[in-house]
């Protein structure tokens, strides 16, 4: 007794010390990057020691990295991007990355080096030349400092975030209930960086509305039948009517510029980028125009209304959808169909091809693409916090996965897909290479009308009065959206907002973002 006494008196002291304020910081550090956000907030409860380690901006990028625009592998959330911003910070400057740097703001050194920074001589000449000239109150002998943008810490980046999240997965939000049209509203369109929310009706105008306030800006008359299909960029706006007639607006002062006329019957959808604008309509066939050249082509082979036109992989192809229950791919240049996606037994409204470089994790019981170069196996050794970069490793082509449910054996793939919604109440997930369905989601007890999606959740809109909102990994529906009297004809979705028009005239804004 008196040994074990004795050896206890000499260990529980050496029991008491703080192994962290012991070790180096560098190792401390690699310690705690092996932790997940939920352990970094306790450990930063222990001490000030633990708390300076735990609020270090290095550990809070690598979260930032592993959860925003993606959902991480170990613990199954995501974060949305919040790039509310990106668009007035970076207008007009294509070749910078707008990755999660936009979340901190931006600084000089994050962009591109300019031909004046490579010689800094002349750059310090231009700079003296500008505080000589462009500051009015700089006295003889004085210092200029130039403004420095302040960086947020990057745990308060993942924190906002992570409320947002929370209140998408809970589904918390502020509604906003838009009237004003005098019929049925069939079209939306909304950036959030410049708060503007267009809307095409039945009463055919074109409603442009603040979407802060809710005040309407402006109302755009000339179509003579209703307006099924819009979209707006920084200058201009074109609309889509059952006249027969796309016109091209000025909407900054109301003025039309242009008319395109062609089709011979409504026009149903439309779809630009920064050379061509293809058209869709009830004439059967897709009309692409072309605006640098200034010559317009016709795609023909679907036998009945063409519902939706959607440009992807750099504009090169063309997906379209259709009443006649098909959708086509099409090559732009060569003017042909090249793939035909059928299995939907309804009229197919909308076919949303994924932008370039959209990730998605293939569940266990779907086909995968034998495109392999996308393919990324996510390996089973142990990695720091919640990693998402492990080593690929070689698939067989068709492989199906097997009963191990784990989230961080599912395979992150960037082999692009279609997402359509259909009349038959049923929305469907086409791989886009493969020509093959991977995911059909039920839910609707009438049809789809419309979808819209990003790499966390597919909202879609459905002639049963109701917005419902699907979880993008597992295609579980999380909740549905009821408020509308009518038919929900268009929705729309970005970080923080759902917004969905209805054939009863309204356009509703379910505000998930940070609840004041």
């Amino acid at each position: 007794m008196p040994q074990l006494s004795y050896l206890y008196d000499v260990v529980k002291p050496l029991l008491r010390i703080d192994f962290i304020s012991v070790l180096p910081h560098e190792i401390s550090l690699q310690i705690f990057f092996y932790l997940d956000a939920k352990s970094l907030c306790h450990a930063a409860q222990v001490s000030r020691s633990w708390r300076s380690l735990a609020d270090d901006d290095a550990l809070w990028h690598r979260m930032c990295e592993q959860h925003i625009d993606k959902k991480c592998t170990k613990c199954g959330w995501g974060l949305p991007l919040l790039n509310k911003k990106k668009k007035t910070l970076v207008r007009k400057r294509e070749t910078v990355d707008i990755s999660l740097s936009s979340a901190c703001g931006y600084s000089k050194r994050d962009d591109e080096r300019s031909p004046v920074d490579e010689n800094p001589a002349k750059r310090a000449r231009m700079e003296e030349e500008e505080n000589g000239n462009n500051n009015v109150f700089n006295m003889p002998g004085k210092k200029v400092v130039p403004d420095i943008v302040q960086r947020r810490p990057w745990k308060e980046v993942y924190s906002e975030r992570l409320m947002v999240e929370r209140n998408w997965r809970n589904n918390k939000y502020r509604l906003r209930v838009f009237s004003g049209h005098t019929d049925g509203v069939m079209c939306v369109q909304f950036c959030d960086s410049s708060n503007i929310m267009m809307t095409g009706s039945y009463d055919k105008t074109v409603r442009i509305w603040n979407l802060e306030t809710g005040e309407l800006l402006s109302t755009l008359k000339g179509h003579t039948r209703c307006i099924r299909a819009l979209q707006f960029d920084e200058a201009k706006l074109v609309t889509g009517s059952m006249d027969q007639t796309l016109k091209v607006w000025n909407y900054h002062t109301g003025q039309c510029i242009r008319t395109l006329e062609g089709h011979t019957g409504g026009i149903l959808s439309l779809h630009f980028n920064s050379r061509l604008m293809a058209s869709g309509s009830t004439d059967n066939t897709i009309r692409v125009w072309d605006f640098v050249a200034g010559e317009c082509c016709t795609l023909t082979g679907h036998t009945e209304w063409v519902n939706y036109v959607r440009f992807c992989q750099d504009d090169t192809l063309l997906v379209s959808s259709s009443d006649d229950a098909t959708i086509r791919l099409w090559d732009v240049q060569k003017r042909n169909c090249i793939q035909v996606f059928k299995g939907h037994v309804g009229q197919v409204q909308v076919a949303l091809p994924s932008p370039k470089g959209f990730t998605h994790r293939i569940m266990e019981e779907e086909y995968m693409s034998t495109d392999l170069s996308s393919i990324v196996n996510v390996s089973t050794e142990f990695q720091p916090g919640c990693a998402t970069d492990r080593p690929t490793s070689t698939i067989k082509p068709k492989e199906k996965k097997t009963n191990n449910t784990d989230a961080s054996s599912s395979r992150l793939s960037e082999s692009p897909i279609i997402i359509s919604g259909s009349l038959d109440n049923t929305i469907k997930i086409w791989d886009m290479i493969a020509g093959k369905c991977v995911r059909t989601l039920f839910g609707h007890v009438e049809g789809v009308w419309s979808v819209a999606y990003d790499t966390l959740r597919i909202v879609s809109g459905s002639h049963d009065k109701t917005v419902r909102v699907w979880d993008m990994e597992s295609g579980r529906c999380m909740y549905a959206l009821e408020g509308h009297r009518g038919p929900v004809t268009a929705v729309a979705l970005s970080d923080t907002k759902i917004i969905s028009t209805s054939d009863d005239g309204d356009i509703r804004v379910w505000d998930y973002g940070v609840l004041h």
